[in-house]
């Protein structure tokens, strides 16, 4: 056997190894997966979660086994349910936040598709390094990942190098619909699966996806997984991570990570999207810097400290102060001021902020007692 027959046969181990692992990754992912009765009870009480007040989705829990006995015949007769959507905005962090939500009788269904086809069929083939809307794999998950890297990262080089920070432009508004529908069609076998998934895009209008919709969610972590594979695999980065629409190379060389961006900058064409230049920026390590609303740095010893950014704590003061008018306007209680508060407090207390709990604490104590 010649040099050249051996690769061909490694590049055919290789494509049955990956077909094979296709096909224990869908096995069971099907539309009688999606609308068994066990999958929409399950995905009809996890969508009343947190929202049961409203009186839609009451309505809905009091008739539920007829409504999901309903939404399974939907399913399998291939039925759009789509009902419109009821829109709004949030600002959140300072940011305005556009909201397509769907009624509780189309959200169910689409939860049980995200939940029993989109993930099983989407999650194995993400990097481990993509870190948002998966169960695991949140904001705590993301910073240990950070800190493990920069700690490898000091151990190699100290705190000389550089962080590539990387952010796309309104990321949910600007998904191009025809590769996102490629990559559905890929990922997933049973033809019902895909026309339901395909509707709940073209529904979102020409281009981009709603933000208030389960499957939106996973199709956007997974939209550019081919170029967290670009970047983790061709581009001889030390370390690379994303959430969501903010992602990160580091690297010892600023020129490496100019170039970096410059390829990252021209596959984005091929998604639709685009990367914020207000956002995107090479910051040397030793000065630190922010990622998610948390600022990192190395210590004199090599550590790493994490801190929450001052405006998180500015943000926090403000809504105190603004809970007292509330509380002494008879607006809220004290019991929900309490409860909002140590939620905070629970998050800050995972980071390196004792100062400022001990701060956060005297003026909580000073504003309600």
């Amino acid at each position: 056997m010649n040099s050249e027959e051996r690769r061909e046969a490694r590049r055919r181990r290789r494509q049955e190894k990956r077909a094979d692992a296709r096909r224990r990754r869908l096995e069971g992912v099907d539309m009688e997966a999606v609308a068994s009765l066990d999958s929409l009870y399950r995905a009809a009480r996890e969508s009343a979660r947190g929202v049961s007040w409203k009186a839609s989705v009451q309505r809905y829990q009091k008739d539920l086994l007829i409504n999901i006995v309903r939404a399974r015949r939907d399913l399998l007769s291939g039925r759009d349910m789509h009902r419109g959507f009821i829109r709004f905005d949030v600002v959140e962090r300072g940011k305005l936040r556009r909201i397509s939500s769907v009624h509780i009788s189309e959200r169910v269904p689409q939860k049980s598709l995200a939940q029993n086809a989109l993930v099983p069929a989407t999650v194995p083939t993400l990097i481990p390094a993509n870190s948002a809307n998966i169960k695991g794999r949140g904001t705590d998950y993301a910073v240990r990942l950070m800190k493990g890297q920069l700690v490898d990262h000091y151990r190699r080089h100290g705190s000389e190098g550089y962080i590539l920070q990387m952010d796309f432009r309104d990321y949910f508004a600007r998904i191009a619909h025809e590769p996102l529908k490629r990559q559905v069609r890929s990922r997933l076998d049973d033809p019902r699966l895909i026309d339901m998934e395909e509707r709940i895009i073209d529904h979102q209008g020409d281009v981009g996806l709603g933000l208030g919709c389960e499957p939106n969610q996973i199709c956007a972590v997974a939209f550019p997984n081919a170029l967290d594979h670009f970047v983790t695999e061709m581009c001889g980065v030390e370390a690379y991570g994303r959430y969501m629409d903010d992602s990160y190379c580091i690297h010892e060389s600023k020129e490496h990570l100019r170039m970096v961006a410059a390829a990252v900058e021209i596959l984005c064409g091929d998604y639709g999207i685009e990367l914020h230049q207000g956002k995107t920026r090479i910051v040397k390590l030793s000065h630190g810097f922010t990622f998610l609303k948390r600022k990192f740095s190395y210590t004199p010893t090599g550590g790493v400290a994490v801190r929450p950014c001052r405006e998180t704590i500015t943000r926090e003061r403000r809504k105190l102060k603004a809970f007292k008018r509330m509380l002494d306007a008879g607006d809220m209680t004290i019991e929900q001021i309490s409860q909002q508060y140590q939620s905070w407090r629970g998050g800050i207390e995972r980071l390196d902020a004792h100062r400022t709990l001990l701060s956060m604490d005297a003026l909580y104590r000073e504003l309600f007692g």
